[in-house]
């Protein structure tokens, strides 16, 4: 019986210096790109990253990253972004959505200071959010949204101009 528990413990040990070391490796990884690895979360995808850009002190719990290798994601300071969130720069053409020769569009998406991004948002490629900005859970944004203001919804709508205090 205490054998089965002293493998059991050089078992668990060997797991967490396993997830230790990748932890590790990401945070070298990410800072690299300028990008502080103790706030993006091993839970978000990042893809092209050399075309990706996070302000200081941004954090991001989960999802994914998706610059296109001819756009970029541009994400400023203090945002707090919530789970599951997907910002993508580039996307399938509706013409010829999939094949051997399908061309992608690529456009740029730049997210202001102290943005507060809710759970399960998309942001889709072009758009631009001014400074100030909530975004609440579960909403599409398909347009540009101005600073200072509270957006919500598929698509993506105003819901109070002005006065977030965030």
């Amino acid at each position: 019986m205490k054998e089965i528990r002293v493998i059991s413990k050089i078992s668990n040990f060997i797991s967490n210096q396993s997830t230790y070391y990748k932890i590790r490796k990401r945070r070298e990884y990410l800072k690299r790109y300028n990008i502080d690895g103790d706030r993006i979360t091993h839970n978000v995808e990042i893809y092209n990253i050399q075309n990706v850009t996070i302000g200081p002190n941004t954090y991001m719990n989960s999802g994914q990253l998706h610059a296109g290798p001819n756009s970029k994601i541009v994400i400023g300071d203090w945002c707090a972004i919530g789970y599951n969130v997907h910002i993508k720069s580039y996307t399938h053409n509706r013409k010829e959505p999939t094949g051997i020769e399908t061309k992608s569009i690529e456009e740029n998406i730049t997210i202001g200071n102290k943005v507060w991004i809710g759970d399960n948002v998309y942001i889709k490629q072009g758009v631009s959010i001014g400074d100030n900005v909530v975004i609440g859970a579960n909403s599409v944004v398909t347009r540009n949204i101005d600073s200072n203001v509270t957006v919500g919804g598929v698509p993506a709508r105003l819901l109070n101009p002005g006065n977030n205090n965030i």
